[in-house]
């Protein structure tokens, strides 16, 4: 299987998400998209990023799923 990375800058997440509890938020985002979208994710974090590891096959669940977290902005 296949994999990609999404990488979001920890500076620009939306104020709902508590950038003190790192942990929280990257659970929060992994069952957002197992739940909503189906999708599997590893997510991990360093000082500066949020990496999303998903099957390159649910790559388009993944970005829509974030988009509908606040995590993306939507395609113009």
């Amino acid at each position: 299987m296949e994999s990609s990375t999404i990488r979001i800058a920890l500076r620009d997440l939306p104020a709902h998400f508590d950038r003190d509890r790192i942990g929280l938020v990257l659970e929060e985002i992994a069952a957002g998209l197992r739940e909503e979208r189906g999708v599997n994710a590893h997510c991990s974090a360093d000082s500066m990023t949020i990496e999303i590891d998903v099957a390159t096959a649910r790559l388009s669940a993944a970005v829509a799923g974030l988009a509908a977290m606040g995590l993306l902005l939507p395609a113009p």
